[in-house]
């Protein structure tokens, strides 16, 4: 072989060892992903959220409540996306003083989530990524921001929109001018005597029934009631503040307001024919479909809601 092609070879081989070690990089290791926390989410049985409120939620019997600064089951989704924030990536961190604080406006947090031992403070925002300042402990870290409607929400967003617990069995129904009770055959007994063939729709309706908006209503309220008596030996009761357009229902046990859209509100409180039984004309249908531009309002009324069907 040619002294030439010799040292041309020898130069392909030297070129080939140094490209694989810039490739392969021996010796460096690989970049580990951060996280905001090791807080094991599943495990917690209370924890607080400080906005301009403050918010305290326990764990009863597998779900999450709300224990302050009122009393009322909360959204466990809700809850979920709330806690998940603990385990966000972290995009980069830092050692912070307290004397940095008001650079990073950790001075004044926007929020505040305490977890057991571990406490996250909530900050300003980066001015190139609009990434969020989070400080835990003495580590200043830079995080996604998709997540501050959650930590800003109020209480009454974390509270569960369905006006029964998930599993509840109705046993007796009292509604204006309607009373009913459970056979222990499974039939529906109605007062006064009449078609109890709807019954079941009736009680289908109520233990599904969700509202589009929850509030606070600490004052007392006059109105029709309504009785709910539960398999479990629980009881519910309502107070009818509005019928029309949407129906506002009053738990006065837990001081909350709930509203519930029109048409859904309507199946409430009369007995509607079964399904298979309705003629389904045009009539009917037109005088069953929402009033032009409810639909509408509901979603400007109440965005939070839109937002929750994630899994509300």
């Amino acid at each position: 072989m040619k002294p030439k092609m010799l040292l041309n070879l020898v130069l392909l081989i030297v070129l080939a060892a140094l490209a694989g070690v810039a490739f392969f990089e021996p010796g460096k290791e690989e970049s580990k992903t951060v996280y905001l926390t090791e807080v094991d989410i599943d495990s917690l049985n209370r924890f607080e959220l400080k906005n301009q409120e403050s918010l305290v939620f326990e764990k009863r019997d597998g779900h999450w409540w709300l224990a302050s600064p009122f009393q009322a089951p909360a959204n466990d989704i809700r809850i979920r996306q709330l806690l998940t924030i603990a385990k966000a990536e972290s995009r980069a961190h830092y050692p912070v003083k307290p004397e940095e604080f008001a650079k990073f406006e950790l001075d004044k947090p926007k929020a505040e989530l305490n977890l057991g031992q571990v406490a996250l403070r909530f900050g300003g925002s980066e001015p190139i990524d609009m990434l969020r300042y989070v400080q835990i402990g003495e580590t200043l870290h830079l995080v996604s921001d998709d997540f501050s409607h959650q930590l800003l929400a109020s209480a009454t967003d974390y509270v569960d929109k369905k006006l029964l617990p998930e599993d509840a069995k109705i046993k007796e129904l009292s509604v204006p001018g309607l009373n009913a009770k459970l056979g222990d055959k499974g039939q529906w007994n109605l007062e006064p005597p009449g078609d109890a063939s709807a019954l079941s729709e009736l009680a289908n309706a109520w233990q599904s029934a969700r509202a589009i908006e929850v509030k606070r209503h600490e004052e007392q309220s006059m109105g029709d009631k309504i009785h709910l008596g539960l398999a479990n030996g629980q009881a519910v009761e309502f107070v009818i503040l509005q019928r029309e357009p949407d129906l506002l229902l009053v738990r006065p046990d837990w001081k909350l307001e709930y509203m519930v859209a029109a048409e859904s509100g309507k199946r409430l409180l009369s007995l509607q024919k079964p399904s298979a039984e309705t003629d389904g004309g045009p009539e009917e249908e037109e005088s069953e479909s929402p009033p032009e531009g409810r639909a509408e309002e509901v979603m400007e009324n109440n965005p939070s809601e839109n937002a929750d069907n994630d899994g509300d």
